[in-house]
């Protein structure tokens, strides 16, 4: 079953560190079969107290692959950059 990745960034962060992140982020992602689908700081709240500026949602073949990609050497470090320099929250959920 399908597994997405959604995560919404709760500050912008460093420009410069997060768009070093930017330019080998994806390289990891397609690896482990990731496709990038949402993308955006158009975000419309219609529900709830969220505060988000930007949402990125990637699809993964199943949960395995996606925490393949989350674990994967790969992505450690770019994940420690992205941790040191702004605030997210994320989620994995499987569904159709």
């Amino acid at each position: 079953m399908t597994a997405y990745y959604i995560t919404h960034r709760t500050s912008e962060g460093d420009p410069e560190v997060m768009k070093l992140y930017s330019s080998k982020v994806n390289a990891t992602i397609e690896k482990y079969g990731g496709t990038k689908i949402v993308r955006s700081g158009d975000i419309k709240i219609v529900e709830g107290d969220w505060d988000p500026d930007r949402m990125t949602i990637i699809a993964f073949p199943d949960m395995a692959s996606l925490d393949r990609w989350y674990d994967s050497p790969e992505y450690a470090e770019l994940k420690a950059m992205r941790h040191a320099v702004m605030t997210s929250n994320a989620v994995a959920v499987e569904g159709i």
